[in-house]
């Protein structure tokens, strides 16, 4: 049996991040009597309710002395390795990474690290892009990421872009009748990465019967429900919250919004046409454009040009635009779906340690 060890940093355990690894793990157990996946979380999990059933490990630090505190995470990921020997590590991040290839040295061990980034290479602050060569191997979320590292001079032939696993429900949420329902989903965030500043913007400008369900917290929520305010929408907006499953909660849907900034590669944007909800996105660095065939599950415009959007919001309102069937929709990212993917990423990994020099 061959052991994956994935090496994670502190997680909220609220995220999408989880889920992926969580179902990792989960999948490559339950369809593989060649390897065995566990966690190993140094710094822990906020919430932990993610990880019941899985196998994992923790480490947790109190010490202040922040010199202490890197030493004693760097060796307790020495002994772990050490106590496990792995036949491959997976570090979701990049300090880690550099961990990992040092605890290799010492332990005169030849397993293969692999990257697996779930952000924008050059946009999320904790990437040290200059880390990331350290890795034999690299896990790409969207063909975007893979350019990235490319563009990083790192060797295409280490690259394999597996994109993220998505569950495929066999629920299809219905459209309303008579009226538009636009929902967003994920962190509240005025400007900065989610840009929810141009989403307000742009439907404020949007005229006839729309509503927008907004599911999801952050810093910028009492800005932006002021903003909502001055541009004259807040009684069309209805603020749910942080809900554990939004999708368990939303009915009826016509259209999911996303106006990113830049992204990694957005589950939401996947989970939503995996119900057959047709999306509409920024076009931004990394993706969208792998998920979104447009007029065929959504419509894409870029970044900051709202007066596309709101082209594309009116027209949805005034019914101008038709909307392709929902099943279609559903059927157009079969690859994401879970026995695709799975063994996909089983047949990666098979390559992987197939071509490695143990």
């Amino acid at each position: 049996m061959k052991k994956i060890i994935i090496v994670t940093q502190y997680l909220s355990g609220l995220g999408g991040t989880e889920t992926v690894l969580r179902n990792a793990v989960m999948q490559i157990n339950k369809r593989s009597d060649v390897y065995k996946a566990q966690l190993y979380l140094l710094g822990g999990s906020g919430d932990t309710e993610w990880l019941t059933g899985l196998p994992f490990d923790t480490y947790t630090s109190d010490l202040n002395n922040r010199l202490f505190r890197v030493y004693n995470k760097f060796h307790a990921l020495y002994q772990y390795l050490k106590k496990e020997q792995p036949s491959i590590v997976i570090s979701i991040d990049t300090k880690l990474i550099r961990g990992c290839f040092i605890c290799r040295k010492f332990l005169k061990k030849k397993f293969p690290i692999i990257s697996w980034m779930h952000f924008s290479l050059f946009h999320e602050p904790l990437v040290d892009v200059k880390l990331l060569p350290y890795a034999d191997f690299h896990f790409c979320i969207s063909s975007g990421i893979a350019k990235q590292m490319e563009s990083l001079g790192i060797t295409p032939s280490t690259l394999y872009t597996i994109y993220n696993p998505v569950s495929c429900t066999s629920s299809i949420i219905t459209r309303p009748e008579g009226k538009v329902n636009f929902i967003y989903i994920g962190r509240i965030w005025f400007e900065k990465q989610k840009r929810m500043k141009d989403l307000l913007t742009a439907l404020s400008k949007v005229s006839g019967n729309w509503q927008l369900n907004v599911y999801g917290d952050g810093e910028d929520s009492i800005v932006c429900k002021e903003f909502a305010k001055q541009v004259g929408i807040q009684d069309k907006i209805i603020w749910h919250g942080w809900v554990k499953d939004a999708w368990s909660d939303i009915n009826q849907a016509t259209a999911l919004l996303l106006t990113s900034a830049y992204e990694g590669f957005p589950m939401v944007l996947a989970e939503a046409i995996s119900r057959g909800v047709y999306c509409i996105s920024s076009d931004c660095e990394t993706g969208p454009s792998e998920l979104i065939k447009q007029n065929v599950n959504g419509e894409l415009f870029q970044p900051g040009d709202l007066s596309s959007l709101q082209k594309i919001l009116q027209d949805m309102v005034t019914g101008e635009k038709t909307l392709p069937d929902q099943k279609k929709i559903k059927d157009s990212i079969e690859f994401l779906y879970a026995d695709h993917y799975y063994h996909r990423l089983l047949s990666v990994i098979d390559e992987i340690i197939e071509n490695w020099n143990f």
